[in-house]
């Protein structure tokens, strides 16, 4: 009888075994279909019944992480990655994860450790040396990123992302030949790339040709209506062709859109600027530098306020501090 009971045990324990790996990887697939519906929390409650049946299904926790993740919950998306890493250590889907959501706290070393991680085990990969761009670029090491963005291309030229990506880290060293010619070829490889059209409007922008970067960025508009960074853009085109209510309206949509992009903060203090209300504009200037200190012409549109407010020992304290002062339409001296 001991040995039947034992054999019916163990039966029942293996029947029930399958059955809770059946029920979880059930649970994996309707959390994976909506996760690919963006409906978040259903994902997120399919992915926790999966976990509940076993704490340690990696692949659960991983695409949880993944859905906290594109809640923006970026700090709990970290924990659910580290719990995988924790139950299968040479799980690199997770810190591949776990970098992305590194780069959106600003973690960027912690980013780019994770990121390192992976290109040991995997240093033929495009996606690591793309993201490795992402994230010097976003520590201003644009140097490193464009070699970043050069090894992800000799891996995957066919990628129109990694172009344009490169194309605008080359806008920001002000190579703007070598960077059109990127954008170009992204467009060549695929024609419906809006971030292609934005990049390209600024380099018209710099050029002083406003109607070509206008038609630029609203073809970028077409493919996006509601993209925050291309109507931020745009708004800025229109103050410069003196369309001001018409570009502080998509400028003041932008902010709604994205109240954290230090950008649209700059533009919107041009506006004031260019209505002659500079402690607004200043103040936005001060806001927009808090956000992103490195934000283009920041600080010298802000010694441009101060000096039209009349304000030179301030406007000549700004001025002393940019590296280039040529643009710059007063003198210190």
């Amino acid at each position: 009888m001991k040995n039947g009971v034992i054999v019916f045990g163990l039966l029942f324990m293996l029947a029930c075994g399958n059955d809770v790996n059946t029920q979880k990887q059930r649970f994996l697939i309707r959390g994976n279909e909506a996760l690919k519906q963006q409906s978040y929390q259903e994902a997120r409650r399919f992915y926790s019944e999966a976990i509940e049946l076993d704490p340690c299904y990696a692949a659960a926790l991983n695409n949880l992480g993944i859905t906290l993740y594109e809640l923006g919950q970026y700090s709990k998306a970290v924990l659910e990655y580290e719990k995988a890493m924790i139950c299968e250590p040479d799980n690199l889907d997770a810190y591949m994860n776990r970098s992305n959501a590194f780069y959106e706290l600003n973690e960027l070393y912690r980013a780019l450790d994770d990121l390192e991680f992976v290109e040991r085990q995997q240093p033929d990969s495009s996606s690591v040396h793309f993201m490795k761009g992402l994230v010097h670029a976003k520590m201003r090491n644009y140097d490193e990123a464009v070699s970043s963005f050069d090894k992800a291309i000799s891996l995957d030229s066919g990628n129109a992302e990694i172009w344009i990506n490169r194309g605008t880290i080359r806008y920001y060293q002000k190579e703007f030949d070598l960077s059109r010619q990127d954008l170009d070829h992204a467009l060549g490889i695929d024609a419906f790339e809006p971030n292609a059209y934005n990049a390209l409007a600024l380099l018209e922008i710099e050029r002083e040709r406003y109607n070509e970067a206008l038609n630029l960025v609203n073809k970028a508009l077409d493919f996006e209506p509601g993209q925050a960074y291309f109507l931020n853009n745009r708004g800025f085109i229109l103050l410069l062709t003196g369309e001001l209510e018409k570009g502080r309206e998509d400028i003041d949509r932008s902010i709604t859109l994205d109240p954290a992009n230090a950008w649209a903060y700059r533009n919107k203090a041009w506006y004031y600027y260019l209505s002659g209300q500079y402690d607004e504009a200043a103040r936005l200037l001060q806001q927009a530098l808090k956000l992103d200190p490195y934000v283009d012409k920041g600080r010298l549109f802000l010694a441009e306020t101060f000096w039209a407010d009349g304000k030179k020992d301030q406007a000549c304290k700004e001025a002393a501090s940019l590296t280039v002062k040529e643009s710059l339409s007063f003198s210190c001296l």
